[in-house]
């Protein structure tokens, strides 16, 4: 190149060179000199992703900064939405490089090609998306190491937000024909299981189940 590059701007080229190697090929690293008006780029990386060369000419952002003179009280714009000539959504960002005396010298900039992005967001969408369970008593299902009785003493604890030994008598009652209906009382040492989780005798949750099965039956 035979224009002599501001030695300012010699030292971001390998900073340019890292952003490419450290970003990978969806990052476009450009750096530009724009001194005394005039504009070139001097360093390059995955210019293929905007289509561009060493050779392209400073798009109409890039002159609107030059001739704008609040740009001279900005040091950095990031992440503004940009478009590739095909198409493709970029987010872009540049850094407005000075010298000593504060006079606009050059750009840095770094355009992502969020494609690929779009799409694994897309997928991530689709992958975590779920649709409620419908049933009144149901609304999730749980895979747990809990079986047997247990699994059913927890989910009432679930249902009734608490230990079941702090449920009151009508609670109780509820929690009874919820289990109930659920199947609990047809396994072996179930009575046990409850009385022991709800501090209460077998005799009390033996009565308290023919209630609620009096109730149903009279429904």
């Amino acid at each position: 190149m035979s224009k002599k590059i501001n030695p300012v701007l010699c030292s971001f080229i390998p900073v340019v060179e890292l952003l490419g190697k450290m970003l990978g090929n969806d990052y476009e690293i450009v750096l530009h000199e724009v001194s005394d008006g005039d504009t070139s780029i001097i360093a390059l990386v995955n210019g293929d992703l905007t289509g561009r060369d060493i050779n392209a000419p400073m798009t109409d952002f890039g002159k609107f900064l030059m001739s704008n003179p609040k740009s001279l009280d900005i040091d950095y714009i990031a992440n503004y939405p940009a478009e590739a000539g095909n198409g493709r959504p970029i987010r872009s960002g540049v850094a407005l490089i000075k010298d000593e005396e504060g006079s606009l010298i050059g750009f840095l900039c770094i355009n992502f090609d969020m494609t690929r992005a779009s799409m694994l967001k897309d997928m991530g969408d689709f992958m975590m998306k779920t649709i409620p369970l419908s049933f009144e008593d149901v609304k999730t299902e749980t895979f747990s190491h809990i079986t047997g009785h247990n699994f059913l003493i927890e989910s009432a604890r679930k249902k009734f937000g608490k230990p079941l030994n702090f449920l009151n008598s009508e609670e109780r009652k509820q929690c009874i024909k919820y289990m109930d209906s659920h199947g609990f009382f047809k396994l072996k040492g179930s009575i046990e299981s409850l009385a022991k989780e709800m501090g209460r005798s077998r005799y009390t949750l033996y009565a308290d189940l023919r209630s609620a099965r009096k109730d149903l039956s009279e429904i």
